[in-house]
């Protein structure tokens, strides 16, 4: 009997349904959305919970940017400090990963904020996301292939590197589809090539490679981050005016036109057309209501600009608060424009004239060998040439003043027992200052570039808290002054940080000093006073260098110092070095209080040094004596000689110099709390 095949499905339309199904394409990846759902801030976050799109309008363009649905290849963006770029990135790797799997670079500046990244941005992301634990696995069950550099999706089928970009071989070991370069800014030109176009080539292999830029800016010469959003579409957020509805972006030089300095709880923006205040009230709905609007429409790939007034996180009160307290200040100045306003800041690329600066000194200049009023930290820098070592004695105070005291030149080279009796005497040396004080040296910083061994021979006859040797480093965004690390031991841990060698970030020191120079008030924040009697020479030399701008091998581009040929520089050389002493004495983290107490302790120890000079006219032991025929007046007792304490220590070595207190006595520990 034949068998019943009616209830049997027809086969040709099984296979069309079932086909139709898997050949119907997902739906455009959206990355706000999987945000939504698969990110979440922990306690440590000031939103904890789910990530709220709506609290972070501006991030949905820049993620639909990154998303492989879209066209662009290299999406930057240059903001503030704490705006929540980094929120950007880790979506945009969270996302690409999970859900477009492919092999990912993350770089960082160094392989130490690469560290720093994984462990207090990564991990808590993945430990937080059930949907990257599936993606890469449980923490307790990975592999070996899993460390805290490297995470591989459970499947193989894709993987996440975290490196440093000062790295040659981990800028260009791996290629990769996707990848984030973090604070672009930061990086610097490798042996090997300049490394923003070394990463850049780990994804040249790959046509719809994503490429995703991202910084605070810094030095506008020369800043990366900068110069990629310059080539790119220029997009800011623009927010309707409360009043009358005209769409603008709200832009720090706005906010500057109209701040009151006397009262920055009434810091606003003005409407471009209308000419209402913009208050601070209204901040929350125009931002919501805001979107982009590119500047430079037509460019090929989409760039963007945030700035910290559109932070739920920041006060426009805060923002002139900071300015205020900056101004007039080029080192605070530069920290302000890139931190607080997002913006590159545009340093001095040569000096002011220096018969300029050499009138005003003569002019209204103090007296040579003298500390001056204000002069609360007082320092040397020195210089070791063939023949001699230059020594330039400098008194820094607050609000980023500083005041030449005396220029010496020591003959002999550094290796000679009288060059190096000669530098010895400098500490047991007094300058009388406007208070009535004598005033020994707090720290001597010398330069070792040159002749180190010797230069270190030197130093270590004196206590670390007292000489201090330094560097040149190169790079255009080095610190003021970092402790050199040392040598690596047979294990590849390094050593412990020098407490006596120092690199010193001249050139971003030469920037703020040449800034400086062109404060003609004593009282101007950042003022830099010179005494009567240096010659021209003097002046020459403190402002022989400029900035230029000169093309590697490769074909980047670089920004050098230079001088002439014939012109000596070092009276700018022993400035700077003198400034690496007092910043390690605490001088750029010294507080108003801090400022205060060394004041009243000078002036205080000077009333008495001057009443121990000039003793009381009434004393009838003196009147006695001097009655007597030929008898000479006694000889007052000499003031103690002081060394200034210093504020509290911000280097970033471990511990904390012994200073020494007013009579000389050795302290440990902090001044001033």
């Amino acid at each position: 009997m034949p068998l019943d095949f009616a209830p049997l499905a027809d086969a040709d339309r099984a296979f069309a349904k079932i086909a139709a199904e898997i050949l119907t394409p997902p739906p455009p990846p959206d990355f706000t959305l999987w945000a939504q759902r698969n990110v979440a801030f922990g306690e440590e976050s000031p939103f904890p919970g789910p990530y709220d799109p709506d609290r972070f309008p501006y991030f949905r363009r820049p993620l639909e940017c990154l998303s492989p649905e879209h066209a662009a290849r290299i999406v930057t963006f240059m903001g503030s400090a704490q705006i929540g770029k980094s929120v950007i990135c880790q979506v945009f790797i969270g996302a690409g990963l999970a859900e477009d799997p492919c092999h990912a670079i993350y770089y960082h500046p160094t392989e130490s904020n690469a560290t720093e990244w994984a462990r207090l941005k990564w991990r808590p992301m993945l430990r937080q996301s059930e949907r990257l634990r599936q993606v890469f696995g449980e923490e307790r069950s990975r592999d070996g292939s899993q460390s805290l550099l490297f995470y591989e999706r459970a499947d193989g089928r894709g993987s996440l590197t975290v490196a440093g970009a000062n790295s040659g071989p981990a800028v260009s070991m791996k290629s990769a589809r996707i990848q984030v370069q973090d604070d672009l800014s930061k990086w610097e030109m490798l042996p090997s090539g300049d490394s923003e176009t070394m990463a850049d080539s780990r994804s040249k292999a790959f046509l719809f490679a994503k490429l995703f830029k991202v910084s605070t800016p810094l030095l506008e010469h020369n800043c990366r981050i900068t110069r990629n959003f310059k080539a790119g579409t220029q997009e800011r957020w623009h927010v309707p005016c409360p009043h009358c509805g005209h769409e603008q972006p709200l832009l720090w030089e706005n906010m500057l036109s109209g701040l009151d300095r006397e009262h920055p709880e009434r810091a606003h923006f003005t409407c471009a057309a209308c000419g209402a205040a913009i208050e601070h009230r209204h901040k929350a709905e125009i931002v919501a209501k805001g979107r982009w609007v590119a500047h430079n429409a037509g460019a090929h790939e989409p760039s963007f600009h945030l700035w910290a007034a559109y932070s739920p996180l920041e006060t426009w009160e805060n923002i002139a608060r900071a300015f205020i307290k900056a101004e007039g200040n080029p080192s605070a100045e530069q920290g302000f424009a890139n931190d607080n306003a997002g913006e590159p800041y545009q340093s001095a690329g040569e000096a002011p004239p220096w018969e300029a600066i050499r009138d005003r000194a003569r002019e209204g200049g103090h007296r040579k060998g003298t500390v001056p009023t204000g002069g609360l930290l007082f320092t040397a820098g020195a210089d070791c040439q063939k023949d001699r070592v230059e020594v330039h004695c400098k008194a820094f105070g607050r609000d980023g003043r500083r005041w030449t005291v005396e220029y010496r030149v020591i003959e002999g080279h550094i290796s000679t027992a009288e060059c190096q009796a000669g530098l010895d005497a400098l500490f047991a040396e007094t300058w009388r200052d406007d208070y009535g004080n004598d005033r020994r040296l707090l720290m001597l910083a010398i330069d070792g570039n040159a002749w180190t061994n010797d230069v270190l021979g030197w130093a270590r006859r004196h206590p670390w808290s007292r000489v201090i040797v330094t560097r040149g480093a190169r790079s255009e965004t080095s610190p003021p002054l970092v402790p050199v690390q040392s040598e690596r031991r047979p294990d590849g841990r390094a050593r412990r940080q020098q407490k006596r060698f120092y690199n010193l970030g001249v050139s971003g020191l030469k920037s703020t000093l040449y800034k400086a120079l062109e404060q003609t008030d004593p009282l101007a924040r950042g003022f830099c006073g010179y005494p009567q009697g240096l010659d021209d020479d003097f002046y020459e030399q403190l402002c022989a260098e400029r900035r230029v701008q000169k093309k590697s091998p490769d074909g980047s581009v670089l920004w050098r110092w230079v001088k002439h040929a014939t012109q000596a520089n070092e009276v700018l050389d022993t400035e700077l070095i003198a400034e690496g002493a007092a910043i390690r004495c605490g001088w750029r983290a010294m507080t108003d209080a801090a400022a205060d107490r060394i004041e009243a302790e000078l002036t205080a120890s000077g009333a008495a040094a001057q009443a121990e000079r000039q003793p009381d006219l009434f004393d009838p032991a003196r009147a006695v004596q001097q009655a007597l025929p030929g008898a000479a007046a006694p000889a007052p007792a000499p003031a103690e000689p002081v060394s200034t304490p210093a504020p509290p220590d911000a280097d970033p070595a471990d511990a904390s110099p012994p200073q020494r207190g007013w009579l000389g006595t050795p302290r440990r520990g902090k001044w001033f709390g």
